[in-house]
């Protein structure tokens, strides 16, 4: 994918890296920081390469969600940026341009959960509502008119080794109110 979405995004169409849930899927909105050039800019479906393998991080995600009956494969999943972002310093300003298409892509859909991958894309969600989101806290947030919970997680990419522990004691700590979220 060349160029940058965020300079274009009056015709971007809404499917694009926006997975609908299915079923208790359908009420979970799992949001990443950008596409991953091994990952779905290639295989068209979140979490996957090309080849048609999980990625690790979806393995791991899906060891989260599993307690709940829903996996990564069920669960809605869109990116934060729409750009594959190559340099960092790039992700909050594609962020920031893309953030029409992630409203318009949340509209009329039947999400309650909206969970956010890693500490940077929750520190620009957080401008993004002004609002000051914590890891690991669900809180309530109105977009477009509808009330979400959200909750930022760890990322959780194997590379981050610290994140996924603590991943698994903040869904334990939240099972009962995601339960809940999911009714």
């Amino acid at each position: 994918m060349k160029g940058h979405v965020c300079k274009n995004i009056d015709v971007f169409p809404l499917d694009k890296f926006h997975q609908l849930g299915e079923g208790k899927g359908s009420k979970v909105l799992i949001v990443g920081e950008s596409p991953a050039p091994n990952g779905w800019i290639i295989s068209g479906k979140a979490c996957y390469r090309s080849d048609g393998k999980i990625l690790p991080t979806g393995k791991r995600l899906n060891e989260l969600l599993l307690p709940f009956d829903i996996s990564v494969e069920i669960s809605g999943f869109t990116e934060l940026s729409k750009c594959f972002v190559s340099k960092r310093s790039e992700l909050e300003s594609c962020s920031k341009k893309c953030w029409p298409i992630f409203l318009n892509q949340i509209d009329g859909k039947n999400y309650k959960l909206i969970i956010i991958l890693g500490v940077q894309t929750t520190k620009i969600f957080s401008k993004l509502i002004n609002m000051e989101l914590v890891v690991g806290e669900i809180v309530d947030v109105n977009l477009k008119n509808k009330n979400y919970k959200v909750l930022p997680i760890f990322h959780p990419s194997p590379i981050n080794t610290k994140g996924h522990p603590k991943n698994i004691a903040l869904f334990k700590k939240h099972y009962q109110n995601i339960r809940g979220i999911m009714k």
